[in-house]
């Protein structure tokens, strides 16, 4: 199959898409080829793969939910690459209407927490508060439950919660809406953006291309724009 006049079908999770939107015009514009972008849930993406045997490439938040796709057979083994990491961070409104300056403020009476229970983010919160040892202090102010990222920032947008555990990365992706408290080093957890080929692609040589440049340093400086962490 030629290149010319070829699509990609590219799936991706809501919160990674802005830095491989800006890719897949640079990628496009070079090779003559469209890319549809299709973002949502990574479960829900997932899940439309497995219904539609369609799909090239997929880009995720996290590798554990890929270590599930490819349990499943949604992505081809071997295939995974990262674009980067993604810093765990305290995500207020912007303002910082409940002045909260550390995890130890998450404690406090009357705080109200936003965490995620799936997605990239599932988990973290967890991972943050044992190493603080503050578990149980915090879990008592965890008010609210999210299924994504985007659901996540959805009760910041919305003012239902005063913080929620997400991505440093989230202050350049929702500039306007929120700003992020930085955990110290011993208590930072990392996950990282991981690109894989689907395995019902109708060219792997052409997918393989794409994930290829999407690894290119060039790409890479994209994502550290949007907070994106590399080598």
């Amino acid at each position: 199959m030629t290149e010319q006049g070829c699509q990609l079908l590219v799936y991706s999770a809501g919160a990674v898409a802005p830095p491989l939107q800006e890719a897949i015009k640079i990628f496009e514009k070079r090779s003559k080829i469209v890319c549809k972008l299709t973002a949502g849930k990574a479960h829900d993406l997932l899940a439309k793969i497995a219904s539609s045997k369609a799909g090239d490439v997929i880009s995720v938040g996290a590798e554990y939910v890929l270590d599930d796709a490819e349990d499943q057979g949604l992505v081809v083994k071997g295939s995974r690459r990262s674009l980067g990491l993604r810093r765990s961070a305290i995500i207020v409104p912007l303002g910082n209407p409940a002045r909260l300056e550390s995890i130890s403020d998450l404690c406090k009476a009357n705080v109200r927490i936003g965490i995620a229970t799936e997605g990239c983010l599932k988990g973290v919160w967890d991972d943050i508060a044992s190493k603080a040892r503050l578990t149980d202090e915090i879990r008592r102010n965890i008010t609210h439950h999210a299924d994504g990222c985007g659901s996540l920032m959805g009760l910041i947008h919305q003012q239902k919660v005063d913080a929620i555990f997400g991505w440093n990365a989230f202050k350049f992706v929702w500039p306007h809406s929120c700003e992020a408290i930085e955990f110290p080093s011993d208590l930072q957890v990392f996950r990282s953006t991981v690109v894989a080929m689907v395995p019902y692609t109708h060219d792997p040589e052409l997918s393989q291309k794409f994930i290829d440049f999407l690894t290119t340093t060039e790409v890479k400086r994209i994502y550290s724009s949007y907070g994106w962490i590399y080598k």
